[in-house]
């Protein structure tokens, strides 16, 4: 494949220093001409019951507004970077639960070439504890994932 193909890049962003730091590491380093790129942000799921919905109708409306807010704030930067507004597309999702499973999931579903995500830089211990959605998107996807340290 040459940088003159198009090809589908996938890029988790999820308002964090470390995910704007991935987008804008693709944007100045990665970027080809005709990608087509998916921008990926993944919500923590919300268990509400019937009677509340009623009363919780403002967090529904907030995630909106947060939605919103980073479509903006992503077709800005990737405008920024000459990228080809037409060609992003920005999917949300709270299902399945797991941000990793989401995550191959959505890569899968757009035919991606390429995932790249920001990098929390989990100490070892943590990782053991806790995992990391970047080592189990590594090991489960099947795509070449780059994942990208955030630098202060």
């Amino acid at each position: 494949m040459t940088s003159s193909e198009s090809r589908v890049v996938f890029v988790a962003i999820d308002g964090s220093q470390n995910a704007d730091y991935a987008f804008e590491y693709y944007c100045k380093h990665i970027q080809w001409k005709n990608d087509r790129l998916v921008l990926f942000h993944f919500m923590d799921p919300v268990s509400i019951s019937k009677d509340l919905k009623e009363s919780l109708r403002e967090l529904y409306d907030i995630k909106e507004y947060y939605m919103d807010g980073l479509k903006r704030i992503f077709t800005t930067k990737a405008k920024k970077y000459g990228i080809d507004v037409s060609q992003l597309k920005f999917e949300f999702t709270c299902d399945p639960p797991e941000p990793g499973k989401a995550i191959c999931a959505t890569a899968k579903k757009y035919h991606v070439q390429l995932i790249i995500m920001g990098s929390r830089g989990l100490s070892k211990f943590k990782k053991a504890l806790i995992g990391s959605v970047s080592d189990h998107v590594l090991r489960n996807s099947g795509i070449p994932v780059l994942t990208v340290p955030f630098h202060k």
